[in-house]
């Protein structure tokens, strides 16, 4: 007697349910033979997962190392970063996917230090992960003094392509595209309706002491007698830092007078006088604490390819929380 098609198929599906409801009985005797040990091995490792795919993907969160974004960030503050906004990257360290939004004027960035020496790839990845994985809370890369080292940069968007940034005495110059002269950095912020973060810890008599003391190292390194005087111009200040950037600055532009010849020096007189010009795709970050942060001055522009999310929200200390803007 032949079967009709409905009863071949009453027939099929009572197999696969049989077969299905025997799988689930296996399944189920399986998770009573685990002990309560491995429930709680497995609980923590889909947690850590988890964890690790909100903070690669969606947001991370940060803790300030340094004080170079005082007074808007202090030391130890801890932030949450969005990572959606300029596109996440696959894995650490890896390429970026849906990256087509770039970051605007002002933006408060994180990412990758560019004077950062490697360990090696597994070791940065697997830095990254038990960080994020930890809420930032363990940073397995340490320096000599056992100190974390910062391998990811928090700082403004300042410059921003085709701009040409330039620095006098800690002040920022900035001439954007289609501007025949720079503007001086608070004159562009008042102009472009945008918030002056900047603080600033040095006076004009650092910066006379900061000359003096670039002077005397240009001197001596030509092995030439300093004028007289000189010496008593420079006074190492109260606060034991100095304007690196001027520094240097002053110290090639002497320099190339001295010995006009030597290319080398007029080439580095030339390019701490003329500051940086922001190419297409790059971006130039700067520290809020103007004197006291290293940052696009001495490193450079950074390709935006590299900025990794943007600081939104302060959430400790509780007394500091709110949107970061």
């Amino acid at each position: 007697m032949k079967t009709t098609f409905s009863q071949r198929l009453v027939l099929f599906t009572e197999k696969r349910l049989t077969i299905r409801k025997a799988k689930n009985r296996i399944t189920d005797e399986k998770n009573k033979e685990k002990g309560p040990v491995r429930e709680w091995i497995e609980a923590i490792l889909w947690a850590v997962v988890i964890v690790f795919l909100i903070n690669q993907f969606i947001f991370q969160l940060y803790q300030i190392p340094t004080s170079s974004m005082e007074s808007t960030l202090l030391i130890k503050d801890r932030v949450f970063v969005n990572k959606a906004v300029f596109g996440p990257e696959i894995y650490p360290g890896g390429p970026k996917v849906f990256d087509l939004i770039d970051p605007d004027r002002d933006d408060i960035i994180i990412f990758e230090n560019p004077n950062y020496i490697s360990r090696g790839p597994l070791f940065d990845v697997m830095n990254r992960v038990i960080y994020m994985i930890t809420f930032s809370l363990v940073n397995i890369d340490k320096d000599e003094n056992g100190d974390p080292k910062a391998q990811l940069y928090v700082k403004r968007l300042l410059g921003y392509p085709q701009d040409t940034i330039s620095f006098k005495e800690g002040e920022v110059f900035i001439r954007p595209s289609g501007f025949e002269y720079p503007v001086n950095e608070a004159d562009f912020r008042h102009s472009s309706e945008l918030n002056n973060y900047r603080q600033r810890l040095f006076t004009e008599e650092d910066y006379v002491s900061f000359t003096a003391y670039a002077q005397l190292q240009a001197y001596a390194k030509e092995g030439i007698q300093a004028p007289s005087g000189l010496s008593d111009a420079y006074k190492q200040n109260d606060l034991g830092l100095t304007d690196y950037y001027h520094t240097y600055q002053e110290f090639y532009r002497l320099r190339s007078q001295l010995v006009p010849q030597d290319l080398s020096v007029r080439s580095e007189s030339t390019r701490y006088l003329n500051g940086f010009y922001i190419p297409d795709g790059y971006m130039l970050p700067i520290g809020d604490n103007r004197d006291n942060s290293g940052d696009g001055r001495y490193f450079g522009p950074v390709a935006i390819s590299e900025v990794l999310g943007k600081a939104t929200f302060r959430f400790w200390p509780l007394p500091r929380w709110g949107i970061l803007d």
